[in-house]
């Protein structure tokens, strides 16, 4: 398995990666095709503020993950896995790729949604570092990878604010 960055020639795999998606990733990550719309931007706009990575092995996308809001202390984290490859360590490695990348380029950390109901996902966050922070105001649960430690966290370690919490 091979994780490298979007290419405009991989717009096939993604229209192949968001078909085989089952019902528990339509509803937990693709309704009204909102993310495969996402993705297909992924390859057809640059956006500075966003990198993303596929996984893919085979001629096949096995899934892919984005940080968006790079040019931000804390970005955002999404990810998807393809069906048949669920339960494999792919998502891990997957994340711990964005992870990596976020605390080498001197991010504070990576926050992160999800479905309060998606167990699946939540799972493979908190083996990944993740700590469940609250639920957002769209009412998924926020979850917060932090790479920055402190002396003194009631002096210094605080998370910062945040809108709607």
């Amino acid at each position: 398995m091979k994780i490298r960055e979007f290419l405009p020639a991989d717009l096939p795999m993604i229209h192949g990666f968001f078909d085989q998606m089952g019902k528990e990733s339509t509803t937990f990550f693709n309704q009204n095709d909102v993310n495969r719309n996402f993705a297909v931007k992924f390859v057809t706009e640059k956006n500075k503020s966003i990198i993303r990575w596929l996984a893919e092995e085979d001629g096949k996308m096995l899934g892919y993950v984005f940080l968006w809001d790079i040019d931000t202390t804390l970005p955002w984290l999404g990810i998807a896995v393809r069906e048949d490859r669920k339960g494999q360590g792919i998502g891990k490695k997957l994340v711990e790729h964005a992870n990596h990348w976020a605390e080498q380029n001197g991010k504070g950390g990576v926050m992160l949604i999800t479905a309060s109901d998606n167990s699946r996902g939540q799972y493979l966050y908190e083996s990944t570092g993740y700590e469940k922070f609250g639920v957002h105001p769209s009412g998924e649960l926020l979850y917060i990878r932090r790479f920055i430690t402190f002396l003194d966290p009631e002096l210094e370690g605080r998370f910062p604010y945040i809108p709607g919490f």
